[in-house]
């Protein structure tokens, strides 16, 4: 399995991979739509970064967009289309 140490965003700079920024941004959409549970997102955050070390081939750097779209698979698929669905609009907005 891989281990995630950067990410590209959007512009193609490469910056150190940040876990706690997947859990704020689910924390975010989840607080949009009335939740608020702290250790439900770090899990579905520690989904997210699994997903994306069996995934990813060995030395390749994710993408933001890479890791917003397995943040939206792993909310629905757990049944939180309410939150993936703020996650969604927010993401747009970007």
């Amino acid at each position: 399995m891989v281990r995630i140490t950067k990410a590209r965003k959007r512009d193609g700079r490469v910056v150190n991979f940040d876990n706690n920024k997947i859990i704020n941004a689910i924390l975010k959409a989840a607080n949009a739509v009335g939740g608020s549970d702290f250790v439900l997102a770090e899990k579905l955050a520690d989904n997210v970064v699994e997903i994306l070390e069996k995934t990813m081939p060995p030395g390749a750097i994710p993408n933001i967009e890479d890791i917003q779209d397995i943040v939206e698979k792993v909310l629905i698929e757990g049944g939180h289309a309410k939150t993936a669905k703020a996650y969604i609009l927010y993401r747009n907005e970007r």
